[in-house]
């Protein structure tokens, strides 16, 4: 297949590039960075938001994985403009385009658990209303809301995966931060202390990151089943952030005999209410679409995800 992938050198396009480069597909890789061009992938530097589509000379389409977007609660409530143009008239510009090819192609839109906003019911699923209370989840859900409609429309195929916290792989040497387990561990590495806000009781639904790309490979290969709607996916496991942290950890002591602390210390004020949910994904709909299962519970994931730094504890580069 042609496949495009949005937003493909962050942590999921990264991953996912490595699961589809082996199948013998042809990708397109966007970018705002330069990038050179590798087997069975081409990169190409474009801004979503500024730049058109038609200066492209692309083949076809058949896939579209839009993980491209603007992803900080705090940056959309300082600049909600910038937020929507990021999360919303990108996309709208990427599908005003492939709108127009003979190929009716599938899209695959990143979006995000937190869109139903705060919930006492667990576990979430695409039952409960939504009702963002970010400006963040406000315009990934108005992205979702215009997908659905360009595919009632008849426009495109696609749906949206409402993905949970997602954590991955560690590489030796690699500085950036993916995500809070990834800043716990880091923190850990170097015998700096872990503050957790509160009591630190917050249920998490942690997903590890090959059962996130397993899942956006089968959405668009069931089409049928999947074309115009919403999926949350999630492990289906909820675990508490200090008992996350703790487990992180203890990994790293267990590997270097670094001990480190815990320190429960009041919220900042500015913490916004989203951080105060419970989240469980129960994702029961996409497995029925599409035979999806995730493979790794939170502790298989955390051994895969740093399984080479356990081989390797003092060659690992910190932060």
């Amino acid at each position: 297949m042609n496949i495009l992938i949005t937003g493909a050198s962050g942590f999921i396009g990264t991953a996912l590039i490595e699961k589809l480069r082996g199948e013998c597909n042809s990708i397109v890789c966007q970018s705002r960075s330069s990038h050179k061009d590798e087997s069975g992938v081409k990169w190409i530097k474009h801004d979503l938001v500024n730049d058109s589509w038609d200066c492209l000379s692309l083949l076809e389409i058949d896939v579209i994985y839009h993980l491209a977007g603007q992803t900080s609660t705090y940056s959309s409530r300082q600049n909600p403009i910038e937020d929507l143009s990021a999360n919303v008239l990108a996309l709208l510009n990427l599908l005003e385009h492939f709108r127009k090819q003979e190929l009716t192609p599938f899209v695959v839109l990143a979006g995000t658990a937190t869109e139903v906003g705060l919930t006492d019911q667990l576990p979430i699923n695409e039952s409960l209303p939504d009702q963002p209370i970010t400006f963040y989840d406000t315009s990934k859900l108005t992205a979702e809301m215009y997908l659905k409609q360009y595919a009632r429309e008849g426009f495109i195929n696609g749906c949206s995966l409402r993905l949970a916290n997602v954590f991955g792989r560690r590489q030796p040497g690699q500085q950036r931060d993916r995500g809070i387990l990834d800043k716990i561990f880091s923190r850990a590495v170097s015998g700096k202390n872990i503050t957790v806000y509160g009591d630190g009781n917050y249920l998490r639904d942690y997903i590890f990151i090959d059962d996130v790309i397993s899942a956006l490979v089968l959405a668009p290969n069931h089409s049928e089943q999947t074309n115009g709607r919403a999926f949350c996916i999630g492990s289906g496991q909820g675990v508490a952030l200090k008992e996350a942290f703790l487990r992180v950890t203890s990994m790293v002591e267990k590997a270097t005999g670094v001990h480190v602390n815990h320190e429960y210390v009041s919220p900042p004020a500015d913490l916004s209410d989203i951080e105060y949910r419970n989240v469980v994904i129960d994702s029961t709909a996409f497995r029925q679409a599409t035979g999806w299962v995730p493979r790794y519970d939170f502790d298989a994931g955390l051994e895969a995800a740093y399984h080479w730094f356990l081989l390797h504890p003092t060659d690992v580069t910190t932060s």
